[in-house]
């Protein structure tokens, strides 16, 4: 299946999903649904559109000059029958010149079966059957049009919903009484879903979040499933950093079939921004705290605890030095994109050349990093931090890339020399401007290659969601433009 034609089938799966079965006469959202259906036929099934359409007519001109002996009871009819036969004898392989041909064969098709059917030379019965035959092959065309000749749905359901949870919960907490009485799925997800939820019940009550797999990650590395990232999350929680509390994972949910999760108790408070930026302006006591945050993560001892988790989290990096680390994690990353991209960038490519001819020779230890620290992952409540979420880039390496990555997703908002001040003040180690600007490069381009992966995972059917067949497209100039701008400063 092209590109086109699996954008077009989630466009459509997605509308279905969004409007429903029950849409309202001559609606809107009647019209999209249609539409869409129209759209698929035509520009996916056109050789099998047109082709149904042609051999059928071609049959039922057969069938009427032989069965009418037109030859001799209406010669004039059957010439005219001879011509539209004729016209079908060679198609075009060309688009436009086939639907021409076709609007053609119609015009005159249709009236030569008026002429057939008025005509008092054929018997009134056989005049009745070409009505019933000529119309049951339009009913046929139209119905291939709208939608016959598409696949059905037959995708499992498997979609987290409140009454589902709650027979999921009673169950694994043999608690009758348990209710779920607050129940909303976050919009976004790329990589996972999210749900924020609510209990109340004898054996379980509060709220939590779940985070639960695609049935294909759109990156299978570092902590992107959550039975890698629940560990990171629990050990972080246990040495004292604001982590959420991570309660439980499961792999094994029958209740809730679909992807593998995990649930947290939910930090009070909201997001801070998105992947681009905070969403106002930070004032110094939170970047104080912020900053006195990272540095904390950046002094917890090496978690060998965590064993040879990923490629990103094993057992003798932590004795390795720093630049070392970082060199094996971006050639992971770069490997990853070479194995797994039908068409990789040359600019992407062309960045991790950069990249991996200046990887800082930094002095320290590799630290624990969050990999994906910033204003969108963190959970601020009343100017105070509350919880760092979404531990799935999480691995071993420089301190100097989660830094970089904070200023990359602080944007003008940020004091960038408080930050780095207060960094300072807390136990965080001396960074220097250009290995900051490395981590900044190259939080751009893990984000970039983590993009096109996700459109990669569709354009490859790996996954249909609608909406990761274009984030690898429209979010490249937003990751691309800023590195140039790094670069050339």
């Amino acid at each position: 299946m092209s590109i086109s034609a699996r954008l077009l089938r989630s466009l459509n799966q997605t509308a279905a999903n969004i409007y429903g079965p029950d849409v309202a006469y001559a609606s809107d959202e009647e019209a999209m649904l249609a539409s869409l259906k129209i759209l698929e036929v035509r520009e996916v099934h056109a050789d099998h559109l047109f082709g149904g359409w042609r051999d059928r007519l071609l049959g039922q001109l057969a069938g009427l000059a032989e069965r009418l002996n037109l030859a001799a009871s209406a010669p004039e009819l059957f010439a005219r029958l001879e011509a539209v036969r004729a016209s079908l004898s060679s198609v075009p392989d060309d688009p436009g010149r086939r639907e021409a041909l076709q609007q053609a064969v119609m015009r005159d098709w249709s009236r030569l079966v008026e002429a057939l059917t008025s005509d008092a030379r054929i018997p009134a019965g056989e005049r009745v059957k070409i009505v019933f035959e000529t119309a049951d092959a339009e009913l046929t065309r139209i119905d291939e049009l709208c939608g016959g000749l598409l696949p059905d749905a037959q995708q499992e359901d498997t979609a987290v919903t409140p009454e589902r949870l709650q027979r999921y919960l009673v169950d694994r907490f043999t608690d009758d009484n348990l209710r779920v009485v607050d129940f909303r799925p976050l919009p976004g997800g790329y990589g996972k879903e999210t749900i924020l939820f609510a209990v109340e019940g004898d054996a379980l009550s509060g709220a939590f979040v779940m985070r639960r797999d695609r049935d294909e990650p759109t990156m299978d590395n570092d902590c992107h499933r959550v039975v890698k990232e629940y560990p990171v999350i629990r050990t972080a929680y246990d040495h004292g950093f604001p982590a959420p509390e991570a309660l439980w994972v499961d792999t094994d949910h029958k209740l809730l079939p679909g992807g593998d999760f995990l649930v947290m108790t939910r930090a009070p408070g909201t997001s801070g921004g998105n992947v681009h930026g905070a969403s106002g302006t930070v004032d110094q006591a939170l970047v104080t705290l912020l900053a006195g945050s990272v540095a904390r993560l950046h002094q917890l001892p090496p978690m060998r605890e965590l064993g040879d988790l990923t490629n990103g989290i094993a057992t003798d990096l932590w004795d390795l030095p720093i630049g070392e680390v970082t060199r094996r994690y971006i050639e992971s990353i770069r490997d990853l994109y070479l194995s797994e991209m039908a068409m990789p960038s040359p600019a992407v490519l062309a960045l991790y050349g950069w990249l991996l001819d200046n990887v800082p020779d930094a002095p320290g230890r590799p630290v624990l990093l969050h990999g994906d620290i910033g204003f969108h992952n963190f959970i601020v409540d009343d100017g105070r931090l509350s919880a760092v979420v979404d531990w799935e880039f999480s691995h071993i390496g420089d301190p100097a890339d989660d830094v970089g990555y904070v200023r990359n997703t602080a944007g003008a908002s940020l004091d960038w020399s408080a930050f780095m001040a207060a960094y300072c003040a807390a136990g965080g180690p001396d960074l220097d401007e250009e290995r900051v600007r490395f981590f900044q490069i190259w939080g751009h381009v893990r984000n970039l290659t983590a993009s096109q992966l996700t459109t990669n995972c569709f354009e490859t059917g790996r996954l249909t969601e609608l909406k990761l067949g274009h984030v690898g497209h429209s979010m490249m100039a937003g990751f691309l433009r800023p590195i140039r701008d790094m670069m050339a400063g």
